[in-house]
C-alpha cells in the first residue's frame, strides 16, 4: 500500500486522466448546447425569412431549384455519425432493458434527448472508459496486490453506476417538481372551471401560461387528445409518464366524475384543498425528519472541534499531573 502510493506516476496518470476526461466533459456540453441554440434560432429564422419563389418567365423550360441545407455543420457531420453508431450498437439491448429504460427517461422528461439506445450505449462506452482506467491504474502500480485490485474494481463500478444514478436522480427530481406544482395546477383549474370554462379549455390555459414540467405533460394530452385520443386515454397516458401517486389519485378521480356526471368544479375544488393539506404534512415531515440528519453531521464535525476546544488547553495540567 505504500508503495502504491508512494509512486508519483499513479498520481500523474489518475491527475491526467481525471483532468481529460472533465475537459472533454465540459467541451462536449458547450457543443451540445450551442448546437441546441443555433437549431432553435435556425428554425425561427427559417420561419420568419422564408424564401419567396419567382415566377418564371419561360413556362416551357423547367427551373431546377437545388436542395436546401438546413442545420449546422456539427448536426450534419459528427453528430449524424455518433448518432448512426449509438443507434447500431443498441440493437443489441435486450426489449425489457430498453422498456424500462426508456420508461424511466419519460418519467425524467427525456434529458438531452436522450432515449433507451442512446443511454445503453453511453452507459457501455462509460464502462470501457472505466475499464481502461482501472488498468491504467493497476498498470501503474509497483505492486499488483488485492488493494490495487479493489481499488480498479471500484473505479469500474463508478463509471458503471454513475449514469443510472444520474438518471435516477433525475427522475426523482421532476417527480418531486411535478408533485409541488400540483396542488396550484388544481388551483388554476378550479378556478377556470368556477368562471365557465370546460376541462380541456381549463387545461389549454395552464399548459399555454405555464412553462414548468406539469405544464409540459399538459401540452402533451392536450396534443394527444387533438390527434384523436380521448380524454380518459390521455389522462391515464399521462399517469402513466409521469408515475406521480398524487397525479394519479387526481386523474382517477377526475375519470371517476366524467363517468358519474359530477360537476367538474366542486371536484377540482375540492382535489385541490385536499393537495394542499397534503403539502403541508409532507412539509412538516420533512421538517421532523431535519434533527435526524444532523446527528451524522454534528458527531463528525461538530462534537470533535467542541471536544478539541475543551480538551487541548487541559492537556498541559495533566501532563504536569503525571510527571
Amino acid at each position: 500500500m505504500n508503495d502504491l502510493f508512494a509512486n508519483s506516476s499513479f498520481y500523474l496518470v489518475l491527475g491526467s486522466l481525471f483532468i481529460a476526461a472533465l475537459f472533454v466533459g465540459i467541451v462536449l456540453f458547450v457543443i451540445f448546447s450551442l448546437n441546441k441554440r443555433r437549431s432553435n434560432l435556425s428554425a425561427r429564422l427559417d420561419q420568419i425569412e422564408a424564401p419567396i419563389p419567382q415566377m418564371s418567365t419561360n413556362p416551357a423550360k423547367p427551373r431546377i431549384i437545388g436542395r436546401e441545407i438546413n442545420g449546422s455543420l456539427f448536426s450534419r457531420t459528427l453528430a449524424s455519425w455518433v448518432n448512426q453508431v449509438i443507434l447500431f450498437f443498441g440493437k443489441f439491448t435486450p426489449a425489457k432493458s430498453l422498456a424500462d429504460l426508456e420508461h424511466k427517461l419519460g418519467i425524467a422528461g427525456h434529458p438531452y434527448n436522450l432515449h433507451a439506445r442512446q443511454f445503453s450505449v453511453l452507459r457501455f462506452f462509460l464502462l470501457l472508459v472505466g475499464v481502461f482506467i482501472a488498468f491504467l491504474v493497476i498498470r501503474s502500480s509497483v505492486t499488483f496486490d488485492s488493494t490495487t485490485l479493489l481499488f480498479g474494481v471500484l473505479i469500474i463500478f463508478l463509471f458503471y453506476a454513475l449514469p443510472i444514478t444520474w438518471l435516477n436522480g433525475r427522475v426523482r427530481t421532476r417527480q418531486a417538481q411535478i408533485q409541488r406544482d400540483l396542488p396550484d395546477a388544481l388551483d388554476m383549474l378550479a378556478v377556470c372551471a368556477s368562471a365557465g370554462l370546460g376541462f380541456d379549455q381549463s387545461v389549454q390555459k395552464i399548459s399555454d401560461y405555464w412553462q414548468t414540467e406539469l405544464g409540459k405533460e399538459f401540452t402533451t394530452m392536450r396534443t394527444e387528445m387533438e390527434l384523436g385520443a380521448s380524454r380518459t386515454e390521455a389522462l391515464k397516458n399521462m399517469s402513466k409518464r409521469v408515475d406521480v401517486s398524487d397525479l394519479s389519485q387526481f386523474i382517477a378521480i377526475i375519470t371517476q366524475a366524467e363517468k358519474v356526471g359530477m360537476s367538474y368544479a366542486d371536484v377540482l375544488q375540492s382535489q385541490s384543498i385536499q393537495m394542499r393539506i397534503l403539502r403541508q404534512h409532507r412539509v412538516r415531515e420533512s421538517v421532523n425528519k431535519l434533527p435526524a440528519k444532523m446527528i451524522v453531521p454534528l458527531a463528525l464535525l461538530i462534537f470533535p472541534a467542541i471536544l478539541a476546544v475543551i480538551l487541548v488547553p487541559l492537556i498541559p495540567q495533566l501532563m504536569n499531573i503525571f510527571k
